[in-house]
């Protein structure tokens, strides 16, 4: 992992002096400029000896922050935020290039970090290409399913709780991190993680039960759960699930947009399954993760794949009596929960 080859770099005193994060992890990105910031620069001197600039169209400023001194320090750190220039969507002035490439090999005396969030570094630009030739560019990307279970009970663990390991892969499964294209980074399962502790001070034991009634579901998981009662027809749980996702102003049809998906993917594995793909092959086929496989497999145990075309079909036309206005998003809604379970269709 990045942050940790980062962390080791600044601990041994051989960190390069100019490095660039990108990747779709900020929390790490911005976990690691904060650690390299408390390693080299002390408080008394900060505003002499720490600058940060956003998304900056020229690096005039910069260049007169890098060009002076250490204050009292045997280092000055400068954080670039939003370095576009290092993309394909932006560039800089030749000189300004031609400077900043000099910079990059001669100044010893401070720090540069360079971060870029939306997008990725263009290696045809010649600064980009020096970094990466000093193996300074680092990319932080999302946790996988292990890494955010681990994740989770670590941090548990740093604040003298205690998680089952079950129940931190529950946790991780949850909050909407490891769902396709999520925008949810580690600070938002960090605020889930605080919010439990904060209820928990006594017992400093986290439940399952606890999860439950303390996190708030990704709409993803919400969408699982939903179908998971339709499938075993229970009648209660589903407009539970469904009053829980409209309090928390789900709009209607995105839900029935998220749940036409959810059979959609049922029908595709259970197809692929049909014609004798195993697990892992289904996985990679679907492009899906381990934990959403297993929920498809356990779904559609209870399904045939006549059952989910009828049930498609039902979504189709209600989606249409919606469209048209024959029918409000609640209305049809409820006849997606109550019309279809308990339905039967002939296998």
């Amino acid at each position: 992992m990045s942050f940790t080859l980062i962390k080791n770099m600044a601990d041994n005193d051989k960190l390069p002096n100019s490095v660039l994060f990108y990747g779709n992890e900020e929390y790490y990105i911005d976990y690691s400029a904060k650690y390299i910031k408390n390693k080299y620069i002390g408080k008394s001197y900060e505003n002499m000896n720490y600058a940060e600039f956003e998304k900056p169209e020229s690096l005039k400023d910069y260049f007169e922050f890098t060009d002076t001194f250490p204050f009292m320090s045997d280092k000055k750190l400068c954080i670039v935020k939003d370095a576009v220039f290092l993309t394909s969507a932006g560039s800089l002035d030749k000189k300004e290039e031609e400077k900043l490439s000099k910079y990059i090999d001669e100044n010893k005396d401070c720090i540069t970090v360079f971060i870029i969030k939306d997008g990725k570094p263009d290696s045809r630009k010649k600064v980009v290409k020096k970094l990466k030739d000093m193996k300074a560019v680092f990319e932080f990307n999302r946790l996988n399913e292990t890494e955010l279970t681990k994740y989770i009970r670590d941090e548990f663990k740093k604040n003298s709780f205690s998680i089952s390991m079950a129940d931190a892969n529950y946790m991780a499964n949850n909050t909407g991190y490891l769902e396709y294209e999520s925008r949810v980074s580690l600070y938002h399962v960090n605020n889930e993680i605080h919010k439990i502790m904060s209820h928990n001070q006594e017992r400093k034991n986290v439940t399952n039960a606890d999860l439950d009634a303390l996190m708030v579901k990704s709409v993803e998981s919400n969408i699982f759960g939903l179908v998971d009662s339709i499938c075993e027809n229970n009648k209660k749980k589903a407009f539970e699930i469904l009053d829980e996702m409209l309090l928390n102003n789900t709009p209607e049809q995105y839900i029935i947009h998220m749940i036409t998906r959810q059979y959609r993917m049922l029908y595709r594995y259970l197809l692929l399954q049909k014609k004798g793909y195993s697990l892992n092959e289904i996985i990679n086929n679907m492009k899906i993760k381990n934990f959403v496989a297993s929920k498809l497999a356990r779904q559609s145990g209870k399904l045939s794949i006549k059952t989910i075309e009828y049930y498609m079909k039902r979504f189709l036309e209600i989606d249409r009596r919606i469209k048209t206005g024959e029918i409000d998003g609640r209305l049809g809604l409820e006849l997606i929960t109550n019309g279809i379970i308990g339905s039967t269709v002939n296998s």
